[in-house]
């Protein structure tokens, strides 16, 4: 493991008996995008309207004036939407709320959770990078150690990613031949809150929390510079 290990609380990760909770702080597998540099789009180049599975796509880079020839109702493309393009893997992710919402009369709720994505810590990433995410030094990234009864890599959550994932796109993340749920702790729940809400706006929720959190920085990051001078 590259970080310290000496963790800020333990246990980092508990159980919870319903496995579909969505549970905010509760781990889930799901479908994750990133978004590109520039936005790719999907233009459609021949439309049959007698069988929709014939129509024609290419990707290309959004050109302002992609959307004139739109909407399309048979694709369900309102005035002025498009298809986008997005790379993407299923991935680990934090939920950090859920909802079901109907925005307009009569359509059927959607089931929308608003998820961050964890990210493992590769051979590429320094051992610095590692022990400063540990240490709350990075507003976006917040640290997950790897335990046999948690998070199995250890990973970061990055908070400039957070997305939409419908319900469909979930599968609940369990262990072995537990069929629990898995969620942070509620010690970890909320150190991860109040970086997030630092990250978000600069403020924080618990002047105890936050003490915690600049206390135990100031001790590894002391550590670490000691490891590094000898």
């Amino acid at each position: 493991m590259k970080g310290s290990r000496d963790l800020i609380c333990e246990p980092f990760f508990t159980f919870v008996e319903d496995r579909w909770a969505m549970k905010p702080g509760q781990l889930y597998w799901a479908q994750a995008v990133y978004p590109h540099h520039y936005p790719l789009i999907l233009q459609m180049v021949n439309y049959d309207p007698l069988d929709e599975r014939k129509t024609e796509f290419r990707i290309k880079s959004y050109s302002s004036g992609d959307e004139s020839h739109y909407p399309v109702k048979e694709l369900g493309l309102r005035e002025g939407e498009l298809y986008h393009v997005y790379i993407g893997k299923q991935r680990l992710v934090v939920i950090l709320g859920y909802i079901e919402s109907e925005w307009l009369v009569g359509e059927k709720p959607q089931k929308i959770l608003m998820c961050a994505p964890m990210f493992s810590f590769k051979s590429q990433h320094t051992q610095e990078m590692v022990i400063k995410t540990q240490a709350f030094a990075y507003p976006n990234l917040f640290y997950l150690p790897p335990d046999v009864n948690g998070c199995p890599e250890e990973s970061a959550i990055r908070f400039e990613l957070i997305q939409p994932i419908m319900k469909g796109f979930m599968q609940p993340f369990t262990i072995g031949s537990l069929s629990k749920g898995i969620p942070l702790s509620e010690e970890a729940y909320w150190l991860m809150i109040n970086h997030l809400v630092k990250y978000i706006c600069n403020k924080k929720i618990d002047d105890e929390i936050d003490e915690l959190a600049e206390v135990y920085q100031g001790i590894l990051l002391e550590e670490f510079e000691k490891d590094k001078i000898n």
